[in-house]
């Protein structure tokens, strides 16, 4: 426990070193706070100290974690014994803890961001275990929440509701790669979204009273199933007719591409075709591959490395045909029906 306290304590000094605070006072003599973004991230170091020194600012705060996270699983902090990777992210952590709160600034240091993400991909290398994938999923939502860009704030003011019921929508795979009554339960909802659609259209009062329901419905629904009953037949589809391994690994890499995909554009904005951007290619090509991941790990399914690599491709693919809500008749190749099912088709033949 002593020799965990030490770790932690120079975890949290080596996080605490802040370049951007340091090129702040050095090439232009100011406390880089008082100014644009108000922290010592590598964003306001590149905004007002320069475009070069905001880079290696980044690339400094990107590394510090995983330094830290490599020595103490490695031993090389002071020759102490090495920590078992899992317990090592919490040493990682006190450097993300050190980033925020430096000591020697009055605890008011950048943000965390890149610091969590280094953290985040290096132990993708040494494990993925639990504690791996809640710092993987807090990574996220904490970079989300603290964003100042325009996209994020935009995708957190759209139907966050719905997106909140979709990325819930895993327990339906993950409840059936160990219940199998959950492909019944998936037959139930599905028959309930499908009569609830039918008498939407025939009860115009109604229609209007979903509608209204912003938060959960959408515009594109006035005349078509909405997106819940589309959801549920693919599940429908995969857990019935494929096998239990294909559906869950399809099905869960669609629900969380899907939630993400919005936020493509913060990453890559240029457009491969009309609503749709590279930035949400890789971005579900990422997080797809890394579902896949902790689904061999977490849970009783197994797939090589190469069919996880072609399920989130196929994923991420497939997503860039799904056209947009502003399209007519796109209900036809809506991505709850193209991607989950596409993927599994793909995988069939292919493997």
């Amino acid at each position: 426990m002593f020799n965990f306290l030490i770790l932690f304590f120079f975890g949290y000094l080596i996080g605490s070193i802040s370049p951007g605070y340091f090129f702040g006072r050095v090439v232009k003599g100011i406390d880089i706070r008082k100014y644009n973004r108000g922290n010592t991230g590598a964003t306001n170091t590149y905004l007002t100290v320069g475009p070069g020194y905001g880079i290696i600012t980044g690339a400094i705060d990107f590394l510090k974690s995983p330094l830290v996270y490599y020595f103490a699983l490695s031993g090389l902090f002071f020759n102490f014994p090495a920590v078992n990777p899992d317990l090592a992210i919490f040493i990682g952590i006190a450097a993300v803890v050190g980033h925020i709160f430096p000591f020697y600034l009055g605890f008011r240091g950048g943000r965390g961001v890149a610091s969590l993400y280094g953290l985040t991909f290096a132990t993708l290398f040494f494990t993925q275990s639990f504690y791996a994938l809640i710092i993987f999923v807090g990574t996220i939502f904490y970079a989300i929440f603290v964003s100042q860009r325009l996209e994020v704030k935009e995708f957190l003011s759209k139907a966050p509701l719905r997106k909140f019921l979709k990325l819930a929508g895993l327990i339906l795979p993950l409840g059936y790669l160990y219940f199998d009554f959950f492909a019944n339960l998936v037959l139930v909802l599905l028959v309930a979204s499908f009569v609830f659609d039918v008498m939407r259209f025939l009860v115009p009062e109604l229609n209007q009273r979903y509608l209204r329901l912003k938060k959960l419905a959408k515009e594109k629904e006035l005349k078509r199933f909405s997106g819940y009953t589309l959801f549920l037949f693919s599940a429908f589809i995969l857990f019935w007719f494929f096998p239990k391994d294909i559906a869950v690994l399809c099905f869960s890499l669609f629900i969380v591409g899907d939630v993400f995909t919005p936020l493509g554009p913060v990453f890559l904005a240029k457009e491969t075709m009309p609503g749709k951007t590279w930035g949400g290619f890789f971005l579900i090509l990422t997080l797809a591959f890394i579902t896949g991941l902790f689904l061999n790990s977490l849970t009783p399914v197994s797939f090589s490395f190469k069919v996880l690599v072609l399920a989130a491709f196929l994923t991420a693919f497939l997503d860039q045909f799904s056209v947009s809500s502003s399209k007519p008749f796109s209900f036809l190749v809506d991505d709850n029906l193209l991607v989950p099912l596409g993927t599994a088709i793909g995988l069939s033949f292919l493997i």
